[in-house]
């Protein structure tokens, strides 16, 4: 899965369903509400980000 910008980003979290689905989560969203938990991928800017 390419997620943008997450996928260099040290607040990702890769999920995997039961069903084997892949979802990219932020990290940032459990301090900082303006951060989505599921962002819409692929995420082209962020004022969040941070290299891994």
């Amino acid at each position: 899965m390419r997620s943008g910008l997450c996928d260099s980003c040290k607040h990702q979290k890769l999920i995997r369903s039961g069903r084997g689905s892949e979802f990219s989560m932020c990290l940032r969203h459990k301090t900082d509400e303006r951060f989505p938990k599921y962002p819409r991928v692929p995420v082209e800017r962020c004022p969040g980000y941070e290299r891994r």
